[in-house]
């Protein structure tokens, strides 16, 4: 007879045989729900553990000179990130990575710290290393550290050097968007579309090279073909310089135009830093400056004084050595505003060329006068003074041209000697070429065309030229200002076998009230800093051939010291503006004027603008 089981062991198996059966029954209920319930929700979450999306970024689109010549490219450079979320043993990896990254502005010893807080981010994604060098981000995909990734992405390279242009071209942030400059002014059409690319990874969290796909394609941005020579701008910037370093000035700025097309060839603003170096203003201070021009506004007073008829370039006229005005104030108090010449001569008899080759105020307040103050507002304001340019360029300054309403006798005495105005340094240069354009004026240009990806071109448009003087009171004008070089106070702008054609000016520079001198009465005088200390900005613009115009130009020296007579126009600046149009006439192989065309001139043939030189320029040597 079989031996009966007790009761206690019997009970222990049917527990056991309970708990066995409750297991099956969740692990079929288990089974079913990953296999038929929730097929499609763990099949997904699966493919997220070990599938990540990444974005391609598209090339940023380059800058380039009108030659063709690389200004601007992008070039990929490695970034170092993390994916927190696929990745354990963060402590082991950051202690590895500390030892091979540099982490700015975080101290070596720390640096450990601040990556394993990134090992612990809830995100998916974490920088540990914009811009990284390439033998670190190699040295760490050597590792194969799972969950931390190496990348690239475009970033912006100055081919010709980070000051070549500097405040032409601007600048990109770190992720390639620009925010200064042309980099700024074009950023819809230089950066690129972004793609979408898929990467599969491993079980220890590292990428499976061969497990990824392009779900959309990245495409590069557009190009932009400059109107800026390559050549010509290091020359300007390099003989700029010199200048600034020489006279012991605060700065400086070169614009060289083409009258016929507008075409900006070089445009450069330099300064000095307090540690006396010359560096390449991040701002362009050829577009964003606005200041008093003095005397080289008085060619446009003349411009339209010839135009009208008043005038021509042998007219004579009584000029006293001070003109008198009175005004009457907002407290109805008669007051006084003298304008004096340089030298005291009395009165005498003064003909125009004369009056513009030693530049006289009282000259040419005399004619401005006769000119009046609606026919001298109309023409600075066709020359394009009192409004922006058709550059459009980010921070341009649009000057200041008060309106005609708001002028009185003193205003058109003060204007027409080129204060009372503020104008930037582009529509100086431009306004000067428009006198030598035939009196057409024509839109300062900076972009020739865009290229898009696929090679098309886009021309960029400007507003329609306009005719400001005839084209016999250009040439008129034209002879004038070449009497200020052979003559007057732009003789050291001459260039050997060429007539050069500028006028030059001497200001003060003008100060806020928070920066200027108080005077006894608690009053300022804008024209004082606040050590009761003058200060200038000297200033020559022209053309030339005067004859046969080609190039247009414009040579700023921002406060020179104040030596002797060396801060005058015709000493500190008037010698670079003879340098570089020497240059250029070289560079752009420009042939002197022949006895022929000077004929031709006196003839009354009008020869500006036939036949105009194709500025393509000559590669040369720095």
């Amino acid at each position: 007879m079989a031996k009966k089981m007790p009761y206690a062991e019997d009970k222990r198996r049917h527990l056991l045989l309970v708990i066995f059966g409750i297991c099956a029954v969740m692990i079929s209920w288990r089974l079913f729900d990953l296999s038929i319930l929730n097929k499609g929700k763990y099949a997904e979450k699966g493919i997220n553990q070990r599938v990540i999306q990444k974005e391609l970024r598209g090339d940023r689109g380059s800058i380039l000179d009108r030659n063709g010549n690389q200004l601007a490219i992008s070039f990929p450079q490695p970034y170092i990130y993390i994916d927190p979320s696929s990745t354990d043993n963060g402590f082991e990896k950051s202690q590895i990575l500390a030892d091979l990254l540099d982490i700015v502005g975080v101290d070596e010893n720390e640096e450990a710290k601040v990556i394993l807080t990134k090992f612990n981010s809830p995100t998916s994604f974490e920088y540990l290393v914009r811009e990284a060098d390439p033998e670190t981000a190699e040295a760490i995909e050597e590792l194969q550290l799972g969950g931390v990734y190496i990348g690239y992405e475009p970033r912006r390279f100055h081919v010709s050097g980070d000051q070549l242009g500097k405040g032409v071209l601007g600048s990109v942030t770190v992720d390639n968007v620009g925010i200064s400059g042309l980099e700024f002014q074009y950023e819809e059409k230089l950066k690129g579309v972004t793609g979408l690319q898929v990467t599969e990874l491993s079980a220890d969290g590292s990428t499976i090279p061969t497990k990824a796909s392009v779900l959309r394609e990245a495409s590069q941005g557009s190009d932009l073909i400059l109107t800026i020579d390559r050549a010509l701008q290091g020359q300007v910037e390099l003989e700029l310089a010199k200048t600034i370093q020489e006279a012991e000035a605060k700065g400086g700025i070169v614009i060289i135009q083409q009258p016929a097309t507008g075409e900006i060839l070089a445009m450069a603003s330099m300064v000095m830093t307090p540690t006396g170096e010359i560096r390449s203003t991040s701002h362009n201070q050829a577009v964003t400056l606005s200041y008093e021009p003095a005397s080289v506004l008085k060619a446009m007073t003349f411009a339209g004084v010839i135009n009208e008829g008043i005038a021509d370039a042998n007219s004579r006229k009584e000029i006293p050595d001070t003109v008198i005005e009175e005004w009457e104030d907002n407290e109805g108090k008669i007051r006084t505003e003298r304008w004096r010449d340089e030298y005291e001569y009395g009165v005498q008899e003064m003909g125009v060329q004369d009056i513009l080759t030693h530049s006289s105020n009282t000259g040419t307040i005399v004619w401005g006068q006769a000119l009046g103050k609606e026919k001298l507002h109309n023409y600075l304001t066709n020359f394009g003074f009192g409004e922006v340019t058709d550059l459009s360029f980010p921070g341009e300054a649009q000057g200041i041209l008060h309106p005609l309403e708001n002028w009185t006798s003193i205003d058109l005495n003060t204007i027409s000697i080129g204060h009372g105005i503020s104008v930037s340094p582009i529509q100086l240069v431009t306004a000067y070429s428009a006198i030598a354009n035939d009196g057409v004026y024509v839109s300062p240009k900076l972009v020739r065309h865009i290229v898009d990806s696929d090679g098309i071109k886009e021309y960029v448009s400007g507003v329609p030229s306009r005719r400001v003087i005839s084209p016999s009171a250009s040439r008129q004008m034209a002879s004038l200002l070449t009497s200020v070089v052979d003559n007057g106070t732009g003789e050291k702008a001459k260039v050997s076998g060429y007539k050069i054609a500028a006028k030059t000016g001497t200001s003060w520079k003008y100060f806020h009230a928070e920066n200027s001198y108080e005077l006894p009465n608690g009053q300022f005088n804008p024209y004082l800093d606040k050590e009761g200390l003058r200060h200038y900005t000297s200033t020559v613009t022209g053309f030339f051939p005067a004859l046969r115009p080609e190039l247009a130009m414009i040579v700023i020296i921002d406060d020179p010291a104040p030596v002797q007579e060396s801060f005058y126009a015709s000493h500190v600046a008037a010698p670079l503006f003879g340098q570089l149009a020497s240059w250029s006439l070289r560079h752009y192989q420009v042939s002197p004027a022949s006895e022929l065309l000077m004929s031709e001139i006196a003839a009354g043939q009008s020869v500006i603008g036939e036949d105009q030189i194709v500025l393509e320029g000559n590669e040369t040597t720095q």
